[in-house]
């Protein structure tokens, strides 16, 4: 059984798509295709039911792709046996987003770094994607640990991909900490703070939300950072729009609380992804595997 045949199978999951998974993958259709028909004889059942344009994974398909992600997974485990038996050396450089950098990076680094001591860590930050991927481009560095809107990011190769939510938060005192079911309309009228740093969580809510449009929003605080503009939630500044990976923490010694906004029900993707064109290195794959490991699905 192919690998990649599984890798491809996984990516047409992830993406819904067939034509999607190849644009990513950087293969032909026709090729997608193809390896789609081998894995479903050589296992003799239907990965997908396909209906008009659009691909669904059958029951059977969904048994077959658990087991396709631990073999992923122990794939790369395997690729690293042979780190394993000399110490892994040299040097991971990884470009990442500023708020990754400070909310979920630093304990993945640290445990990164007791197993392997002897590779030299670079960290680059960047604040926009266009950005970061020039930085892959370049070869500048060997990954990047960024967060998207959608699943899927054309032209790279993604290794680790991870659900995360976006909520409304504010301080423990704050008047609709207790309230459930909250409206759009009095998000409108607290005061907002604003992260203009970090272009998915603008409070550009005219153009996300229809309830809006109807309200003329003055944020209170317009930060250059999204760290900034949680440490003044915790003042007591206003009310924040933010992913929750940078107030998981905070939420937990009961120095924030998520407020109940029902009309909001934003999903982003925390990846690591590298470019096409780049020789995975022992060191990469080392990190890749610390991070499914790490962040299980």
């Amino acid at each position: 059984m192919e690998l990649r045949n599984l890798i491809t199978f996984l990516k047409i999951i992830e993406t819904g798509s067939f034509s999607k998974a190849a644009e990513q993958l950087l293969y032909s259709q026709s090729t997608v295709t193809i390896q789609i028909q081998q894995l479903e004889e050589e296992l003799n059942i239907l990965l997908f039911d396909r209906i008009g344009k659009k691909v669904f994974v059958t029951e059977k398909g969904r048994e077959v792709a658990e087991y396709a992600r631990q073999m992923v997974r122990l794939s790369e485990k395997i690729s690293l046996v042979g780190a394993d038996t000399e110490e892994l050396q040299g040097a991971l450089t990884i470009v990442s987003y500023d708020s990754l950098s400070y909310g979920v990076l630093p304990n993945i680094l640290f445990e990164y770094h007791k197993r392997h001591p002897k590779v030299s860590i670079v960290v680059k930050t960047s604040d926009n994607f266009a950005e970061t991927r020039n930085i892959l481009s370049r070869n500048e560095a060997d990954l990047c640990f960024a967060f998207s809107e959608k699943p899927e990011i054309k032209n790279l190769i993604c290794r680790f991909s991870r659900k995360d939510k976006v909520f409304f938060v504010a301080p423990p005192g704050h008047s609709l900490a207790q309230k459930k079911n909250i409206p759009l309309e009095e998000i409108a009228n607290e005061s907002l703070i604003v992260s203009n740093k970090h272009i998915s969580f603008d409070f550009d809510f005219k153009g996300k939300y229809d309830a809006f449009k109807n309200y003329k929003l003055n944020p209170a605080f317009d930060v250059f950072d999204t760290p900034s503009a949680v440490e003044l939630v915790k003042l007591g500044a206003g009310i924040l729009l933010v992913p929750h990976y940078l107030v998981a923490k905070a939420e937990e010694a009961g120095e924030l609380c998520v407020l109940d906004v029902p009309e909001v029900d934003n999903t982003i993707w925390i990846q690591a992804l590298y470019h096409p064109d780049k020789s995975v290195t022992p060191q990469m794959n080392a990190f890749f595997a610390l991070l499914n490991e790490t962040y299980p699905e």
